[in-house]
Parts: C-alpha cells; sequence; structure tokens
C-alpha cells in the first residue's frame, strides 16, 4: 500500500511555543514521512495567513463562519495512486482549518484510509473526525492523533505507537 503524508501548517507565532520556523504539524508530518517512508505535500496558501497568533485566529474565526475554500498553491495532480492518506493539521476553532476542506474538496478520496493528526493546545481531535467522516463518506477514517503543540518535538514516541495501530 502506498501511503500520502498531507499537511498544513503555519509559521510564526505560535501559542505558547513563541514564533517557530517550522510549524508544529509540518514537523510532525514529517516524522510521519521519515518512519513510514511515505510521499510528503504541503498544502501552501496562495494568501499567507497572519504571522501574529490573536490575528490569524480572527482570520480562522472568519473563514470558518463563511464555510469559505482557501486557494492552495500547487495542487497535486491526481492522489489515486495511494491507498493511505495521513492528513497533518492545527486544530483551529474545533476543527481543521478551511485551507484543508480546499484540499478534500479538490481530489476523490473514495477507497482511502484516512489517518488524520492534529496539533492543539487543549482542545484534542475536536470535531474534525466527525467532520472528516461527513465529508470523505467513501473513505474509511481511522482514529486521529492528537498531539498539542508545545508536545510536538518531544512526540516521537507517540507518533510510532499510532502508525502501528
Amino acid at each position: 500500500m502506498k501511503s500520502l503524508v498531507v499537511f498544513y501548517s503555519r509559521r510564526g507565532e505560535n501559542y505558547s511555543v513563541g514564533n517557530i520556523k517550522e510549524g508544529n504539524a509540518e514537523h510532525i508530518a514529517k516524522i510521519i514521512q521519515k518512519l513510514i517512508g511515505a510521499d510528503i505535500y504541503e498544502i501552501e496558501p496562495v494568501k499567507d495567513y497572519s504571522k501574529d497568533y490573536t490575528v490569524c485566529t480572527e482570520e480562522a474565526m472568519v473563514e470558518l463562519r463563511a464555510q469559505s475554500r482557501p486557494e492552495f498553491k500547487n495542487p497535486l495532480s491526481s492522489i489515486d495512486e495511494y491507498d493511505i492518506i495521513y492528513l497533518c493539521y492545527p486544530n483551529w476553532w474545533g476543527t481543521y482549518p478551511r485551507i484543508v476542506a480546499t484540499f478534500l474538496d479538490k481530489y476523490n478520496f473514495d477507497g482511502k484510509i484516512i489517518k488524520p493528526m492534529c496539533t492543539h493546545e487543549g482542545s484534542g481531535m475536536g470535531s474534525s473526525e466527525r467532520e472528516l467522516r461527513s465529508t470523505l463518506r467513501n473513505a474509511t477514517i481511522k482514529s486521529g492523533l492528537a498531539i498539542k503543540g508545545t508536545n510536538a518535538h518531544s512526540s516521537n514516541r507517540q507518533i510510532e505507537r499510532w502508525i502501528n495501530e
């Protein structure tokens, strides 16, 4: 079975970890990619979110309320060759960012296995697993992994256990 690690992650000011050059979800996605030898793809917004944490949370709330679909750069031509997709993202307002929703809308996930992973600072997976099941009705959504952003750089064992489940 061929795997793909897809991630959206934000660099800049983060809650309780300060300014970071590599986002927490990005860091974990790269660990997953190395552990399983998968291909990796970053969802990069056409219009960057603010590097200021508070401003970014406000932008995210506006997008969530509007159910917007922000554009992303360099879309993949297809995901057909992949059987398992590790989907990594930060928990924004209880779910995945709307740019991740844009990615999910663009491709056919029928028959795929989706393994979600989110970073958070206390809200865990939120409603993202339920929303993934609702959005990707013909995919198998496995139990997700939620890692506190403050623990992202010390979570290798937790990630390995989750991958091997």
